[in-house]
């Protein structure tokens, strides 16, 4: 670490310091307990992030929970609409089911079944491997916790960036009840969620709960609507006082048309959308620059036909050596979509297959010696009959299968010098093998006529054809049937095999570690400090060439303080982090050696991420609170050169970035020193409860919300037109919940001013314009729920 990054992290240690030790009261003796009971004042939350159950304010660990409650309340049922309530987070919906993780700034673009997230996200306390498949989860939650940075010794595979755990409630043994809702609003929304808990017996309870939404199109053109459902069903048992077990089944299905976008040349505002009439003429009016003609709006709709379902168990054993928890798990996803909104046309069927097994054991917290150790199994197979992307000049069509194997053994011991400071140490040894076999054909047809771009474009091609949209999946790419001497082109083929003995082949592994420290100042102030690694191991994408890229590397510097003030009324918790990123894996479109342009990844270079984050709560009466979330980060790449196809003649590099060299068949770009995408510098979330009792019992609870993220890049190519400018949204509610809880209405709005907001700016192959995807407009609606 620098002189300067130390001197800064040196600076905030005694900036905690100085907060912690201003509201510092009795001291506390021998006998203080890890997590004092909460008295009269704010709620505690019980997180499970170190793989063992604590108090949120007494947890040494950079961490945000958000309740199942306000989930619910946010209208939140998919991943994307996380990013409103985590300061840190951002999540954007890219095309057909996926979505795009950052925490911090630490991300990538995971638009296939070959790449993986920095982000771990996990259900149940089961790793999904698929970004894909992290849809579905979001009803009948206990909480979702948001781990940030990485998390190199306790969890599963993948987590640079830190991890997204959600919870859902346990089967409860000592009494029956059941609650159901429903949410009706604008553009036809409808929400039903319910949930029954039923006891079996002293030691048997079954759970089962489900959740179906539907909501008419955001855009014009009939995409970004939404028509999912889904089921949970949980078993727990207790055979014994030492042993409990809670088997857990899901499944979800996902219809409708999908993530849209629109031509961000037209008016954001409009939500006009590709398949509408404005947004056809637009596409119309563009110029394809290698096929030398305008390109050909898209006519064929979108859609997802997608499900999933797994089953898991946690099988929890409580030793005098402490406790031994296994969790096996079994995952599929199946993918079958076709999806505009990146500006081309991608049709993908897939079939996503996990396993899983994690065994640990962990002692209690009444010793001076902690640890916690175990084993991690991972294997996944993925089989693609067909990936078929048309970029109206380009055709790829992919088979593949791929599989991954991941071992690993991890370990962390805990030492209390003194009850009240604590010392932490560990590591995970990480060894993952890969294997792709399949084959990729490639079409590219060219325009062999000179067309003139400046100061009109005049077409050189102009009754070429693009190549032909197939609805079906194409096992390969048909012969040209096109004769050049009548429209101008020249299509050429190139194909490639990975199969057998060229089958692709990788193996990587890698030692993260973790030491830190905790220091309970009083019972309610806590300071720690931590440096950890972690890695994401490298992979394959599919072309022509070799397509292989190497694992990406960070290392994280993290300080912060936890504080409970004022008889536990104010909550004040502060974290200051510094973050260096090696080896950072991007996807981006690149030319291979066929001509063919494709999506690659690749090792670009190097980034730092710096910032502080600060969270308070404020129960100003019994009856009020106000909460306040801030982060500021400073992102840099410190190194950002890849190379780029040259598709207009070295007229422009197709980026803000400059240019190395003189331009021939690939630019070579360099972004380094800009600020990396989906990484504001300022994010905050406000809030304000205002709770009113009733002669009766009953009560009414106002809630407001505010979201304010300052000027963020959506894209990779630096351009304006992918930039959001700064903004705030709101949110508000009203409930009124009669006596005894047993039922409640209210009305909310989300967004209430209609703030347009993009979300992903991607540009469009061998054209010269952008397409973005939109987070939702304005929605507003009451709510019903009942509980017995």
């Amino acid at each position: 670490m620098s002189m300067k990054a130390a001197r800064w992290m040196v600076h905030c240690a005694v900036l905690s310091f100085a907060t912690a030790a201003h509201a510092q009261v009795t001291p506390p003796s021998a006998e203080t307990p890890a997590a004092a009971p909460t008295e009269a004042g704010l709620q505690d939350i019980i997180v499970t992030a170190q793989r063992r159950s604590e108090n949120l304010q007494r947890a040494a660990v950079a961490i945000s929970a958000v309740s199942g409650d306000t989930l619910a309340s946010a209208g939140i049922t998919r991943p994307t609409e996380l990013t409103s309530v985590v300061p840190s987070l951002q999540v954007a919906p890219a095309a057909g089911p996926y979505a795009l993780f950052y925490l911090r700034g630490v991300g990538n673009f995971n638009g296939n079944a070959l790449s993986d997230s920095a982000v771990a996200f996990n259900f149940n306390g089961v790793y999904v491997g698929r970004p894909s498949s992290t849809t579905g989860f979001f009803y009948d939650l206990e909480r979702v916790e948001v781990v940030k940075g990485p998390q190199g010794t306790l969890y599963g595979r993948n987590a640079t960036g830190g991890a997204i755990n959600v919870i859902p409630k346990r089967p409860d043994f000592d009494k029956a009840s059941a609650e159901g809702n429903v949410e009706y609003g604008n553009y036809n929304a409808l929400r039903l969620d319910a949930a029954v808990n039923v006891p079996l017996g002293e030691n048997v309870a079954l759970r089962a709960s489900g959740i179906y939404v539907r909501h008419d199109a955001y855009m014009k053109d009939g995409t970004d609507n939404q028509k999912d459902g889904g089921g949970r069903v949980s078993l727990r048992l207790r055979p014994t006082n030492t042993l409990s077990i809670n088997i857990t089944a899901d499944y979800f299905r996902q219809r409708g048309r999908g993530t849209g976008a629109t031509p961000l040349g037209l008016d954001p505002d409009n939500r006009d959308g590709f398949f509408s009439p404005a947004g056809q003429a637009f596409v119309n009016g563009q110029v394809n620059q290698v096929l030398g003609r305008n390109m050909v709006a898209q006519t064929t709709p979108q859609f997802l036909n997608n499900s999933y379902w797994g089953v898991s168990s946690t099988i929890e054993l409580n030793t005098p050596a402490g406790t031994i928890t296994v969790i096996p798990a079994y995952r599929e996803g199946k993918l079958d979509y076709l999806s505009y909104s990146p500006g081309f046309y991608i049709r993908q069927v897939e079939k996503d297959k996990q396993t899983s097994l994690e065994a640990r054991i962990a002692s209690d917290e009444t010793h001076p010696l902690r640890y916690i150790a175990g084993l991690f199994y991972y294997d996944e197979s993925n089989h693609v009959p067909g990936s078929y992307i048309n970029q109206q000049a380009s055709v790829n069509s992919n088979v593949a299968d791929q599989s991954t194997k991941s071992m690993a053994v991890f370990g962390r011991l805990t030492y209390a010098i003194v009850p009240t400071f604590r010392v932490t140490a560990g590591a995970r040894y990480t060894t993952e093998d890969k294997s792709l076999d399949g084959y990729t054909t490639a079409a590219l047809r060219l325009c062999t006529r000179p067309s003139s771009f400046f100061p009109t474009y005049v077409a050189g091609c102009p009754t070429a054809q693009p190549i032909a949209v197939s609805t079906a999946i194409p096992s390969v790419v048909p012969a040209p049937n096109f004769n050049p001497f009548i429209d101008g082109t020249i299509t050429t083929i190139a194909t490639g095999t990975y199969q057998g003995l060229k089958a692709k082949r990788a193996s990587f592994d890698r030692i993260t570690y973790r030491a830190a420290a905790d220091w309970d100042i009083t019972p309610r102030n806590l300071l720690y400090a931590s440096y950890e690694t972690g890695f994401k191991s490298g992979g394959f994408f599919q072309t022509v060439d070799r397509g292989v890229f190497r694992p990406e590397r960070i290392g994280a510097w993290t300080l912060g303080s936890k504080n409970r003030f004022f008889d536990n009324r104010l909550q004040l918790n502060l974290e200051a982090f510094y973050w260096r990123y090696h080896d950072q894996q991007i996807s981006h479109v690149v030319a291979d050696s066929s001509g063919s342009q494709i999506l690659a990844t690749e090792n670009v270079g190097q980034a730092t991420f710096k910032g502080v984050e600060v969270e308070g709560r404020l129960l100003v009466t019994r009856s009020t609170q106000l909460t306040a979330d801030a982060q500021y980060l400073d992102a840099r790449y410190d190194s950002f050169v890849y190379s780029a196809p040259n598709n207009n003649g070295g007229r422009d590099n197709g980026t803000a970035c400059a240019t190395r060299g003189t331009p021939g068949a690939t630019y070579v770009i360099d972004c380094s020193g800009r600020r990396p995408p989906n990484a504001p510098e300022w994010t905050i979330n406000l809030g304000a409860e205002q709770t009113v009792r009733l002669a009766n019992d009953g009560k009414i609870v106002g809630n407001l919300r505010a979201h304010y993220q300052s000027r963020t890049l959506t894209g990779l190519e630096f351009k304006e037109v992918e930039y959001q400018n700064a903004y705030w949204t709101a949110d508000a509610q009203v409930t009124y919940t009669a006596p005894g809880s047993r039922y409640s209405i209210g009305l909310f709005v989300n967004n209430a001013f209609d703030k347009t907001i993009l979300a992903l700016a991607t540009p469009v192959p061998f054209a010269s314009y952008y397409a973005g995807s939109l987070r939702p407009p304005r929605t507003f609606g009451a709510r019903a729920g009942v509980k017995f």
